[in-house]
């Protein structure tokens, strides 16, 4: 949640978010790099400045004698726990930074966010391989990648098509531009020949 934007604690525009995603991305992939600010925020010995250690009840109920003062019920117990109360406490994004890594379900979390554009969501893995998010999104990635591959081989068959034709016009004997002639030879619209054979503003032929 805090790495998505849906915690209060971390608004989704907020840098402490930003900076904490840019934490996770490192620390899923050490390829990246970290700035010398980040670097120093997410270190060891900060995240240890945000906690402290408290003493809580085993039963969950106290005995309140003064202001600021309690202990547990008699023959409970109590157990040591780590607070969020350090000096360094104001730090949100660090504290979320601690929690994950002292997490025994760490290696769950996603290697990234969804692979979906329109969700975008880290999440927690349900495979070792899974890159998207749920079922629903993962079907719609795998079907826009079909609609992607298609596309390409649709271009690359035109794109020979329009070669061949090339080199036809260049053995004519015709006055008629290379443009024309192959947009009329092969059917292809000429929007289709401008799109693909136009470097730095200007008409380049498929030599």
């Amino acid at each position: 949640m805090a790495l998505n934007g849906d915690n209060t604690l971390l608004l989704r525009d907020s840098e402490d978010r930003a900076a904490l995603v840019r934490y996770v991305e490192y620390w899923k992939n050490k390829a990246k790099r970290l700035t010398v600010e980040d670097a120093e925020r997410f270190s060891l010995s900060n995240l240890e400045r945000v906690w402290k250690w408290r003493l809580a009840p085993m039963s969950g109920t106290w005995s309140w004698a003064l202001p600021g003062r309690c202990w547990p019920e008699p023959r409970t117990g109590a157990y040591w726990h780590p607070s969020p109360t350090g000096e360094n406490c104001r730090d949100i994004a660090a504290m979320f930074a601690g929690m994950l890594l002292t997490n025994a379900l760490r290696a769950k979390l996603s290697d990234g966010p969804c692979q979906r554009d329109r969700c975008n969501k880290w999440f927690i893995k349900r495979r070792p391989d899974q890159k998207c998010c749920s079922r629903r999104c993962g079907a719609i990635v795998k079907t826009a990648e079909r609609v992607s591959d298609k596309r390409e081989d649709e271009k690359k068959a035109k794109l020979k098509k329009v070669h061949a034709a090339h080199r036809k016009w260049r053995k004519s004997a015709t006055s008629m531009d290379w443009k024309t002639w192959v947009s009329k030879n092969t059917g292809l619209d000429q929007r289709f020949l401008t799109r693909n054979f136009t470097k730095d503003g200007r008409a380049k032929r498929p030599d």
